[in-house]
């Protein structure tokens, strides 16, 4: 039992898996390998349709064919096949290609349904062969074709039917997520996978907290080993859990080319504002290479939340890791942009004063919740109802789309805006709702403390601590806009809160290794900054404004300050180094 028998089997459809299909095709394979005394081995693409030659471009067919090219197969190989139509269901030419390649290659093709045998050789002198295949492919493509018809016909009245407010499970087109249970009627409504649904929520809670996919795909393998078709949790597997829109509800088809978007037709693990966070935490949880050694492991506060700007160039500020240290630098001058010359400034600095601001944010944020009884049902019912008409917008433009009236990239270029209105406004809507939580609970020390254990200045000091993950999101949530300046020598950064007008702006003081911190306006504009080298008339001129300003707001901005100043002494943060405001060169 030397020679192998190379048994290809596919089925389009999930539904198919489970029924006589695989049985059918394999039974096949197996008595032709044990009439041949040949070993056989099975190539499977389980849910993979040929109709368009996906398995031949991406499937298990199209990595059998490179494994001959690159000689890990013999070329003089066997493939069985139940008939030509398992190959390819694509248009005649298309599948006529595919066919040939397959024979070119050297591979012998056998159909278990006819027990006929196809060779390069068999088909070039005997043309019937190759009739018989045209044939074939003709009529399998034929039937394809009538099967999407009447399969789309059928998924758009359930669709329909969804619309109109009934319950339905759609299974003719596309998958359904595996913390779902479709096993449902037809008419019945998708339900929460009575096994997998508890491991995709502890996932998403792993996932909120700013964890990894690796280390979430780690903690299900621990909590619930081989749990997922017998086999270990795999990266890809737990990674579509993030990106999936599914788990707010909205399932996403393609039917006849159209898109149609079908809200709350999963049961939902999450809110749209938590998965959009999600999306965002993803987006913002970088880590850093060593310039020397190039290892990926360090995890930085500000960069990539696009908030963190130079105020010299307005481009953004970019995290880089220096003997074992972040620096922030200017994006434009570190790849050598006329718009700014090349400068950089400590991470310790930005971050230390990154928290003294947050700090008083989160203050602020549990103070007005109580002193003022501020209650956020209004806004959020605006914005909800803001929301729910963009909706209806977006849903009347797809029905253009779709019946193709109006000048259609103009509807389409529309309906992408309005998208983002509505992720805007979507955001809006959960920090909303997390504040209207905050302002009602009356546990002000719970939520300090719970603050503070994340914001411990041994995190700030560890670039690759697991709690940046939850500092990060607590930044994004608290500040709205970053600036930084280095003029005459002298560092200066200024941070908004989200809802404030003015900002916070620290700066090297008057004598040297002396800071400061008043609030108010920037203490630079685009007027008065050039892009190279600020004067020194210019910059004495400012130092003076800011001497003035923080007089002003010494009382109030001055009380708030030490006030976080003292609240994060607790967790060991030491008094901010004014030497970081003064840099060498």
């Amino acid at each position: 039992m030397d020679r192998k028998l190379y048994s290809y089997l596919r089925w389009s459809s999930a539904v198919q898996s489970d029924g006589s299909t695989r049985e059918r095709q394999s039974s096949g394979a197996q008595q032709y390998a044990a009439e041949n005394n040949y070993e056989l081995v099975e190539i499977l693409d389980d849910g993979v349709s040929a109709f368009r030659g996906v398995n031949a471009q991406r499937g298990a067919l199209a990595a059998f064919i490179r494994a001959v090219e690159d000689g890990f197969i013999p070329s003089d190989s066997l493939l069985y096949v139940e008939s030509l139509d398992r190959i390819s269901r694509d248009k005649i030419l298309k599948a006529l290609g595919l066919f040939n390649d397959l024979l070119e290659l050297g591979i012998t093709i056998i159909t278990g349904s006819d027990k006929k045998t196809y060779t390069e050789q068999s088909v070039n002198e005997n043309s019937m062969d190759l009739l018989q295949s045209v044939l074939l492919f003709s009529r399998a493509h034929e039937e394809s074709k009538t099967k999407q018809l009447r399969t789309n016909g059928s998924a758009i009245a359930l669709i329909e039917r969804f619309r109109s407010g009934l319950p339905v499970t759609i299974k003719s087109v596309g998958s359904h997520p595996w913390w779902i249970d479709a096993s449902t009627d037809k008419h019945d409504q998708v339900r929460q996978h009575p096994i997998f649904w508890p491991v995709a929520q502890l996932a998403m809670n792993h996932f909120l907290e700013g964890e990894s996919v690796f280390k979430v795909t780690g903690l299900l393998n621990e909590r619930y080993p081989r749990l997922y078709k017998g086999k270990a949790w795999q990266y890809a597997n737990v990674r579509k859990l993030r990106i999936n829109t599914a788990v707010y509800g909205q399932r996403v088809l393609t039917v006849a080319g159209n898109e149609y978007k079908l809200e709350g037709y999963y049961p939902a693990l999450i809110t749209e504002g938590q998965y959009l966070r999600l999306q965002q935490i993803r987006e913002t949880i970088k880590y850093l290479g060593d310039v020397g050694t190039g290892e990926k492991n360090n995890i930085n506060l500000l960069a990539g939340l696009k908030l963190f700007r130079c105020g010299h160039c307005g481009s953004t500020m970019m995290a880089m890791l220096h003997r074992e240290s972040i620096r922030y630098m200017c994006g434009d001058g570190r790849r050598g942009n006329y718009d700014c010359r090349v400068w950089s400034m400590p991470g310790l600095l930005v971050e230390h004063t990154l928290m003294l601001v947050t700090t008083i944010a989160y203050i602020d944020l549990q103070r007005k919740g109580r002193a003022e009884g501020i209650d956020y049902t209004t806004q959020i019912e605006g914005t909800e109802k803001l929301i729910a008409d963009i909706g209806e917008r977006i849903n009347r433009a797809t029905t253009l789309v779709i019946n193709g009236l109006g000048n259609i990239e103009e509807v389409q270029k529309q309906m992408l805006e309005l998208n983002e209105q509505r992720k805007h406004l979507v955001s809006d809507l959960e920090v909303l709702q997390r504040k209207q939580i905050l302002s009602k609970d009356d546990t002000f020390e719970s939520l300090m403390m719970n603050f503070f254990t994340f914001a411990q200045y041994g995190v700030l000091q560890d670039p690759m601590h697991d709690y940046r993950n939850k500092l990060r999101d607590i930044v994004r949530t608290s500040i709205g806009d970053v600036r930084t300046w280095k003029v005459d020598r002298r560092l200066y950064i200024s941070f908004q809160i989200t809802g404030y007008e003015d900002y916070f702006n620290f700066s090297a003081g008057t004598t040297r290794y002396d800071w400061g911190c008043y609030l108010g306006e920037l203490p630079f504009s685009s007027e008065n900054i050039s892009d190279e080298v600020v004067k020194e008339d210019i910059a004495h001129e400012q130092m003076v404004q800011f001497v003035e300003k923080r007089a002003a707001f010494e009382r109030a901005s001055m009380d708030m300050l030490r006030e976080a100043q003292n609240l994060l002494s607790t967790v060991h943060y030491p008094e901010l180094d004014g030497k970081m405001f003064w840099p060498r060169k």
